[in-house]
């Protein structure tokens, strides 16, 4: 999710119909110059070079969202009878237009991940992992970031500093998330109890790709999975 903000002037974006790197290529109406989904960055015409502001955000099941905002608005889609890319989604060996995906076989290409970028580093989370472990606790270059699984594949991504502290997160009995002795709400980014009830992390922005999507793009990234201590 980006600002849709070019130059200083608002603007708004549309699908160009091509790929780079395998990847949708956007277009701003402005000066109709090219950029990738994936990175951000305008690829080509007159603002080539450079890089859409981010905004944090979660994927996340229609009923928590309600639950947060009862008076959210949403974009219905129509009624269709399931979807074009469904025969993409389920197979393991799709990988784009060009069918190449990455050299970069730490994980099986189709493997979902969430990445974190930080400065000129990038750090990929492999979501199987991250179902299993249910929290993770790492460092991005400069900053301390925890990984949090919630339900159908949705992960909450948070920087773990609080007033010049970096806490340590870890799952609890039950669905809880405890970082001492304060309980912590995934989905909001709260503490709902403890000494530090009331006070809040800052949500990460955080991309969930496809694993060889998100090694093309970032081919120096550190992955955590089933074999990183």
């Amino acid at each position: 999710m980006y600002v849709r903000t070019v130059d200083g002037e608002e603007t708004t974006f549309g699908t160009s119909g091509s790929l780079w790197r395998d990847a949708l290529v956007m277009y701003d109406r402005s000066s109709e110059t090219l950029w990738s989904q994936v990175n951000a960055t305008a690829i080509s015409g007159e603002h080539t070079g450079d890089v859409l502001t981010e905004i944090p955000s979660m994927v996340t099941t229609w009923g928590e969202w309600k639950v947060l905002h009862p008076d959210t608005l949403v974009l219905e889609k129509p009624a269709l009878d399931g979807s074009p890319y469904d025969r993409y989604y389920s197979s393991a060996e799709a990988y784009g237009a060009s069918g190449k995906g990455s050299d970069d076989d730490r994980l099986p290409g189709k493997d979902l991940v969430m990445g974190v970028i930080s400065g000129d580093a990038a750090t990929a989370v492999a979501l199987s992992f991250l179902q299993d472990a249910g929290v993770i606790n790492g460092v991005v270059g400069d900053t301390p970031v925890v990984w949090i699984s919630l339900s159908n594949l949705a992960v909450s991504v948070f920087d773990r500093r609080l007033d010049g502290e970096t806490l340590e997160l870890q799952s609890a009995p039950g669905e809880d998330v405890v970082a001492g002795k304060s309980t912590f709400d995934a989905v909001n980014g709260k503490f709902t109890a403890g000494p530090l009830a009331g006070r809040s992390l800052e949500r990460l922005a955080a991309r969930r790709a496809y694993w060889y999507s998100w090694s093309l793009f970032h081919p120096d990234t550190a992955l955590v999975d089933q074999g990183t201590p």
